[in-house]
């Protein structure tokens, strides 16, 4: 799958920019997303299956944020990894 520069979520455009790791108390993020910015940053010292999984859970930390869902971290993990595998396994990746 190819990773857009850009994604609509909730009718808002979101910019995906694609970068060097950083990290969050000193711990590497594969991601991380703001709902003020519209913006999307993707790790670059990824694997491609999993900078496509990091894709998707950072969209459904948009979502979650965009409605007040107050997912958790660990739900929004398990959200990622089983959407991620049902797409990857059916070919619906393009």
């Amino acid at each position: 799958m190819k990773i857009p520069k850009t994604v609509k979520i909730g009718g808002h455009i979101y910019d995906v920019a694609i970068q060097a790791r950083e990290k969050e108390n000193g711990v590497n993020k594969l991601g991380s997303s703001s709902v003020y910015q519209n913006k999307i940053w993707l790790t670059n010292e990824q694997p491609q299956s999993q900078m496509e999984s990091t894709f998707f859970h950072e969209i459904i930390e948009v979502i979650s944020a965009l409605n007040k869902l107050e997912l958790s971290e660990d739900k929004i993990c398990i959200l990622e990894n089983q959407l991620y595998q049902v797409l990857k396994d059916n070919n619906l990746l393009k």
